[in-house]
């Protein structure tokens, strides 16, 4: 996939908050992880069901439970990304891992209770939805720079009000020297030369969403299963520009090199429903369909830059008192989902799943904080512009499992996930693809998984109007997964 990849973090100073549809987008959109099982057949379980990450598809799966079932899985892998400014190409690499997935299942016979009803299922448990830690890091020579920007930006502007309009941005060129005033002309003039400067810039991040969740599900007459869940998602996000340009020619100057950094966190938590019903029309041939709410979200942004100059006999610092820091609570709302699945099962010799999942990233929006605390917001340019580069959108996902021998399984999957962005974004129409593949071990009381799935995708990046980079990302995961029957 080749997606735009937006940054706020020079625009941020134009207001006091400064969210934008690149939060929109990184909270709205998920790739669901999990089980070994589950990631080996590419997500697809909106009509099996039976596999502890089935519920975050469809809450009908743990409806397929006739036993009580305990699991967790771990990940690990790395992401490489090979990102190419100005016909240099520099390559970095982050490693990753941790929990995607535990859940408890806990079924109930009530076959003697109640009419047609034979099993319920109360279930609770957390799945890792999406992972942000990545580093990519970009290397080059070119004439315009970062200071250009920050010295348009103050034009019109005097000295004393940078502070105030400019914090985190021109503000800090202007106190670090980068940039001076000329007051026979009311302009900012900065001390790069004709010359050419030397571009390094590392953004890192780290975080994800995990949510967790609790569960009803049950079985009636073995044909149709019905379930319910509420989830509960955790949001972070941390993220770290270190931009250094260093200059190629000292004539004329006595500037040598600047340094901006800039850190955002964000941190919050979002709930919703899910709600879902898998019915057999045959041992062959099952359907589910599911819906998700969108995910209601309350967060909460901090964030702070900084500057520093490099002369030829000094550097200069920004004054501790001239440091900003900024921290804003909003709420947010993610896309509403529909899911529809086809199941084909092959009696003991294996099975085969669909998914279509239905979203419009236009109802992705932003809400006004209602925490006192903080001043309220109208987000309604942000909502309208939001409305204007989104736009619907079809996540596929199509997994298979072949019994090898009793207890032995095999396992393939692919998953496309579509493009969020419309025509006005610098962005290819090709979708996001996931292959994944794996091998299973199960008996009466346990199981065993692993699997391995591969992403690549080519994101466009602008760290300023004219600093354009093109990162090649590839992702390698490993997932493995133990359960418990009983």
């Amino acid at each position: 996939m080749k997606i735009v990849f937006f940054l706020f973090s020079l625009f941020l100073t134009i207001q006091l908050w400064g969210q934008n549809e690149t939060d929109l987008y990184r909270f709205s959109r998920t790739t669901y992880n999990g089980s070994a099982r589950f990631e080996a057949m590419g997500g697809s379980f909106g009509a099996l069901g039976a596999d502890l990450s089935s519920s975050q598809i469809n809450p009908a799966g743990y409806g397929r439970y006739s036993s009580s079932q305990f699991g967790m899985s771990i990940y690990g892998g790395a992401t490489t990304n090979n990102s190419t400014f100005n016909n240099n190409t520099v390559k970095s690499t982050n490693g990753f891992g941790g929990l995607s997935n535990f859940a408890v299942v806990i079924t109930e016979d009530v076959s003697k209770e109640t009419t047609g009803k034979l099993y319920q299922q109360f279930g609770f448990g957390m799945n890792r939805i999406e992972n942000f830690k990545n580093t990519i890091r970009y290397s080059g020579q070119q004439y315009e720079s970062l200071l250009d920007e920050f010295t348009a930006q103050a034009y019109g502007y005097e000295p004393q009000f940078l502070n105030v309009d400019f914090p985190f941005s021109s503000s800090l060129a202007y106190e670090s020297y980068a940039m001076n005033w000329d007051p026979s002309t009311s302009s900012y003039y900065s001390l790069l030369n004709a010359g050419d400067v030397i571009h390094d810039r590392t953004i890192s991040s780290k975080g994800g969403q995990t949510e967790l969740f609790i569960s009803y599900s049950f079985n009636y007459l073995n044909k149709l299963y019905v379930g319910a869940n509420i989830g509960f998602r955790y949001h972070n996000y941390e993220e770290n520009i270190d931009h250094t340009e260093t200059l190629t020619d000292f004539s004329g100057t006595s500037m040598r090199s600047f340094n901006y950094t800039y850190d955002l966190t964000t941190n919050g938590w979002g709930k919703n429903l899910k709600i879902g019903a898998i019915y057999l029309f045959s041992e062959s041939f099952r359907v589910g369909l599911a819906i998700h709410t969108p995910n209601f979200g309350k967060l909460t942004d901090e964030w702070t830059a900084n500057m520093t100059t490099t002369f030829d006999d000094s550097i200069k610092t920004i004054p501790i008192d001239l440091i900003p820091t900024g921290d804003y609570k909003y709420r947010i709302r993610s896309p509403f989902r529909a899911v529809g699945s086809l199941a084909f099962v092959f009696g003991t010799h294996g099975c085969l799943n669909l998914d279509v999942e239905a979203l419009d990233y236009r109802q992705a929006h932003f809400k006004t904080t209602n925490d006192a605390n903080y001043a309220p917001y109208n987000y309604e340019a942000e909502n309208r512009y939001a409305d204007s580069v989104f736009k619907p959108a079809l996540n596929i996902r199509l997994g298979g499992e072949l019994v090898i021998v009793s207890g032995i399984y095999l396992r393939g999957g692919v998953a496309y996930y579509g493009n969020a962005f419309t025509e006005a974004v610098d962005a290819e129409k090709s979708g996001d693809f996931i292959f994944s593949g794996g091998l299973g071990f199960k008996t009466k009381t346990f199981s065993a998984d692993i699997a391995y799935k591969t992403r690549a995708m080519t994101k466009n990046y602008y760290a300023f109007a004219d600093s354009f980079t093109k990162i090649a990302s590839t992702t390698h995961q490993v997932i493995v997964s133990v359960a418990l029957l009983f």
